[in-house]
């Protein structure tokens, strides 16, 4: 190019021009969104409804309900889980321990993370850091432990990509 200062001057007015204003990019965080002025806010929160399933032998009930919905591929989620006697869930179950976990089983595997359980003082849990990290049919399993016995709960969700 023969004159420097022409290019630079060219370049400058082609990446102005791309320029909006200075609009803010959506936000990645699904507690946020982008109003119709482009500034972030917090998004209205809207309770995820409660889910049951009950246990092989119906020896207890499992309330359930992603603590984020939709959920999302390929991102840490958490779910709330409540363990009950029966479906009126009047009385909550009395047991040692349970385990969360996911899996696929068309594909033959699970999550590839191991989520973390909190203990609630209400009896409440919340297992932290699921991630499903592919689209398809998912089968999430509750494993209640109860003096050396183990009773599972499970049921399928498809998870669209």
């Amino acid at each position: 190019m023969r004159n420097p200062a022409l290019f630079v001057g060219l370049s400058l007015i082609v990446l102005l021009s791309g320029c909006d204003g200075g609009t803010p990019a959506p936000s990645e965080d699904p507690t946020e969104v982008v109003n119709e002025g482009g500034t972030v806010v917090d998004a209205p929160v809207v309770p995820v409804e409660w889910r049951v399933a009950s246990s092989a032998d119906d020896r207890y009930f499992i309330r359930w309900r992603p603590l984020l919905e939709p959920i999302p591929m390929a991102d840490p989620f958490d779910v709330e889980v409540e363990i009950w006697t029966d479906e009126s869930m009047t009385e909550r179950a009395g047991y040692d321990s349970i385990i969360v976990d996911a899996g696929m089983p068309h594909h033959g595997h699970g999550m590839n993370v191991v989520p973390e359980l909190e203990l609630r003082e209400d009896g409440s849990w919340v297992a932290r850091g699921m991630l499903m990290h592919m689209p398809g049919r998912w089968q999430v399993y509750v494993d209640v432990l109860d003096d050396g016995r183990l009773e599972r709960a499970q049921w399928s969700m498809w998870l669209s990509g």
